[in-house]
């Protein structure tokens, strides 16, 4: 079950078995994004029915819930592992693999590596969980409000796993590697303070000190538009030590801005 990125269930074999209906897919979306917790019925039918819920909804989410377990069986995946509550329904997250799980579990796999002072190992966890990323979490289901919400977090949690990595490999001095990756998550996320801070940082220690002040100018231009806000402390801090041309930017311990 793949939600970073658009929706995708995947069966046995590897191949994609996402049900086609809207509202199937949209019952096992949420499903997926609360595993192991119990869905209610008022949760779910929120979602499916965002205007107006009929007077059979209680029966049609039922109907819904059957098909989605069949569909699955009938492509060879385990139907148990949806499960019927008193209040809704479950599903039982040591059932399927979820990314958005795996995510969480090499986040603390790379915490235990880092704090063991293997700062390589740590990366490399890191890497694989930003690898598991395809696109905004949930492209295609942002309309349906709690899944927007949902959405948001994911996005949230990959920003913060990404900007970690790109932190132990400054680290390591690989700052000139990182400026590519960096412009495009800096592109598709423009009002992102700390990943635009990192590519500064990235463009100053390759001798791309323009390049950097015009990330600035960027990331400030983009902020006001969007929200009527200057930069943050930080961001403007860095902008007047890279003006200074500071050397302990320099350092690997620079991240502290």
């Amino acid at each position: 079950m793949r939600l970073l990125g658009p929706f995708e269930v995947l069966g046995p074999d590897g191949r994609t078995i996402t049900p086609g209906p809207a509202k199937m897919r949209t019952l096992l979306v949420l499903l997926c994004a609360y595993a192991g917790t119990s869905v209610s019925t008022q949760q779910l039918e929120s979602a499916l029915w965002t205007e107006c819920r009929p007077r059979t909804a209680a029966t049609a989410l039922h109907v819904y819930v059957s098909r989605v377990r069949k569909h699955l069986e009938s492509h060879g995946a385990e139907p148990v592992g949806i499960s019927t509550r008193a209040s809704g329904y479950v599903l039982d997250d040591g059932v399927y693999d979820l990314d958005h799980q795996t995510l969480r579990r090499l986040m603390q796999r790379a915490d235990e590596a880092e704090a063991a002072g293997r700062v390589p190992e740590a990366v490399e966890i890191l890497q694989q969980a930003t690898a598991l990323r395809r696109g905004p979490a949930l492209a295609g289901f942002r309309d349906v409000p709690v899944l927007n919400s949902v959405g948001r977090q994911l996005d949230e949690q990959f920003l913060m796993v990404y900007g970690r990595k790109a932190e132990l490999e400054l680290r390591l001095d690989r700052h000139a590697r990182l400026v590519p990756e960096l412009f495009a998550v800096a592109s598709e996320y423009p009002t992102h303070e700390h990943i635009h801070q990192l590519l500064m940082l990235c463009l100053y220690r390759t001798g791309r000190t323009a390049e950097a002040l015009s990330v600035y100018a960027q990331l400030r231009e983009h902020l006001i538009d969007a929200v009527g806000l200057e930069p943050g402390a930080r961001s403007q801090r860095l902008q007047q030590r890279i003006l200074q041309f500071d050397t302990q930017l320099d350092e690997a311990d620079a991240l502290v801005l």
